[in-house]
């Protein structure tokens, strides 16, 4: 068994080890090639810092790592671990972090890890906590198709926008967001999101991005002072309407109790949490 970088790995090879991995997961899972690419590239997943197991040659198991440098702080993100099940009960994972960890703290002297385990989820739990993670907070996941929402506000109109001016919009944050709903993400996947933005005369008062086609939203937030009034209804439906397919909501803190306040009234399921879990090297 040999472990290296996954740099020279084809994104065919692991969609299909991926795949393999997560098939007898607690919520399986399935990918397509262009569903993996836009994972890797969106999440900033950089193979160089990704590390695999290989039998003879062949990906038998993963460590794909998000990469993000901010000031003097080194990130590195697990956008996903795996262990084909032929070759569980080998400590592949161990393995991997071993290799793992002398190469990410070359980045410097403040390096953090995270990552994103289901909550019941015990054994992996267990493993990243042998590694030297904690959980640091839960995030809630939601789906399904909303509820019709034949809302109208006065005063406000919702428009398509290239992209939003954080700095107008982050005052309207309760909560900050996953590695997967970053600012530093979203950018990256300019080319496969949208945004609108809520405008009640002239001023931005609320805003949400969204995925073009999946029906993912990535965030979704109203301005403080302008809640209650049917805003965030309003934006929803708006993507409801354009894309006609059920929404996803992933990895929302669970202290933002108004925006899981608001995403229950329209009749998402709350259907996993997840812990974050954090680690400094």
């Amino acid at each position: 068994m040999k472990i290296r970088s996954l740099r020279e790995v084809s994104v065919r090879e692991l969609t299909e080890v991926f795949n393999d991995s997560f098939s007898d997961y607690i919520l399986p899972f399935h990918l397509i090639e262009d569903s993996l690419a836009f994972k890797l590239n969106s999440e900033l997943v950089d193979l160089d810092y990704s590390i695999g197991a290989f039998d003879k040659g062949k990906l038998v198991a993963f460590m794909l790592t998000g990469v993000k440098r901010v000031d003097e702080q080194t990130y590195y993100y697990n956008a996903g671990t795996g262990v084909r099940p032929a070759y569980r009960g080998q400590r592949l994972v161990a393995q991997m972090y071993s290799y793992a960890i002398p190469i990410w703290k070359e980045a410097g002297s403040s390096v953090n890890l995270s990552l994103e385990v289901i909550k019941g989820n015990d054994k992996a739990i267990r493993a990243y906590r042998a590694q030297g993670y904690n959980i640091s907070r839960d995030l809630l996941c939601f789906k399904g198709q909303p509820r019709e929402m034949h809302y109208k506000t006065a005063n406000i109109v919702i428009e398509d926008v290239e992209q939003v001016c954080w700095k107008t919009v982050l005052p309207f944050w309760d909560i900050q967001p996953s590695w997967q709903n970053s600012i530093a993400v979203l950018e990256k996947a300019k080319e496969d999101i949208r945004f609108k933005v809520a405008k009640m005369r002239g001023n931005i008062v609320g805003y949400v991005i969204y995925h073009k086609s999946n029906g993912k939203i990535f965030q979704l937030a109203v301005d403080k002072t302008h809640r209650n009034k049917g805003i965030a209804k309003l934006l929803v439906n708006d993507v409801v309407n354009i894309l006609e397919t059920p929404i996803l909501i992933t990895n929302v803190d669970d202290k933002g109790v108004d925006l899981i306040s608001f995403l229950k009234r329209i009749g998402l399921e709350h259907y996993i949490t997840q812990h974050e879990m954090i680690m400094k090297l």
